[in-house]
């Protein structure tokens, strides 16, 4: 290869990387994609060093540069949400000797790439009535809870689309019904204030599984992790199952709301490290009807169409758009 680009989708949890070689348009090659652990690096310039010398490239021979990071963007200086990482964008870019080093929000990232983004990156949970000119809207739990929109914008060079990056995530917890109404206290019990983040992570699915172990008359609440969780859910254990369905609904009620605030008819795109492994429980879930369920709004809200985004590189192609 020739001057690639290393390009990077920086989570709480995974690190990937990849060198990309091509257009601006994203669609190039992603070439010696690998996917570091966080916890296994003490630094964030550590863990791209490991990986440039993992696959044998100088940070010399490099293009330049681009990350997707979890964490809103301050100034060039970064400290990540659910990580202890944290960097300022100028020292690493002097510390790898990067002509140019371009830094987005993980989910703004996303949102660069979904108007070029093909059919083998998504699922389509509902194909709606899709409105070619209208905003799209990204959002997904892994780690953390990300959102970012894309607007079309003209200009004297004509139609281009603008992301726009947010924590809307952050937003207080809202619940819908009883249960997460004894969930939303078990959690204030824990953090004080409860953002939809909270329940919609990795952490909050964990929780969801306790307070339905404690709703069950379980006093022993047995800790467990959200992979935990996942893999019995997986193989068919009845509470883990539900556990998850519970989440896919708290998440279409999300879902349906930031569709209503970005006026999101040009298509809602659900991303994130969680839900891609719950195609089939996506579909049996209530995450369509608590999307729909927007009183006065639900008939307008109901024909938006509902991607499941399927391809983890998608946000390294737009990581590759926006440096360009």
């Amino acid at each position: 290869m020739k001057s690639p680009l290393l390009v990077g989708d920086i989570g709480g949890t995974h690190a990937r990387f990849a060198l990309y070689q091509g257009g601006t348009d994203g669609n190039g090659e992603l070439h010696r994609h690998r996917t570091l652990s966080a916890v296994d690096h003490r630094a964030f310039d550590e863990a791209i060093r490991a990986y440039l010398s993992g696959v044998g490239v100088q940070s010399s021979d490099l293009l330049g540069g681009g990350f997707a990071v979890a964490a809103p963007l301050l100034g060039g200086v970064v400290q990540f949400t659910n990580s202890p990482w944290s960097f300022a964008q100028h020292e690493l870019q002097v510390s790898l000797q990067l002509s140019r080093l371009t830094l987005l929000n993980d989910f703004e990232a996303l949102a660069v790439r979904v108007p070029a983004m093909t059919s083998d990156e998504t699922f389509t949970l509902r194909a709606g009535h899709h409105e070619s000119r209208s905003a799209r809207l990204v959002l997904g739990p892994g780690t953390g809870l990300g959102v970012a929109g894309v607007v079309p914008v003209s200009d004297a060079q004509g139609a281009s689309w603008q992301a726009l990056s947010g924590e809307g995530g952050h937003v207080s917890f809202a619940p819908s019904d009883d249960f997460e109404f004894d969930l939303l206290q078990f959690l204030q019990a824990r953090y004080g204030r409860v953002s939809v983040e909270r329940v919609l992570c990795g952490e909050g699915l964990a929780a969801i599984h306790q307070v339905l172990l404690s709703r069950s008359g379980v006093s022993d609440l047995r800790a467990i992790t959200a992979a935990a969780v996942t893999g019995q859910a997986l193989a068919g254990e009845r509470l883990a199952r539900e556990s998850v369905l519970r989440f896919l609904a708290a998440l279409g009620s999300f879902a349906g709301d930031c569709a209503l605030m970005y006026a999101a008819r040009g298509g809602v795109y659900i991303g994130g490290g969680i839900v891609p492994r719950f195609v089939s429980l996506l579909e049996e879930s209530a995450f369509l009807d608590r999307f729909n369920d927007k009183g006065r709004m639900s008939p307008w809200v109901s024909q938006i169409p509902v991607h499941l985004m399927t391809d983890e590189r998608s946000a390294l192609r737009g990581v590759a758009m926006a440096v360009g």
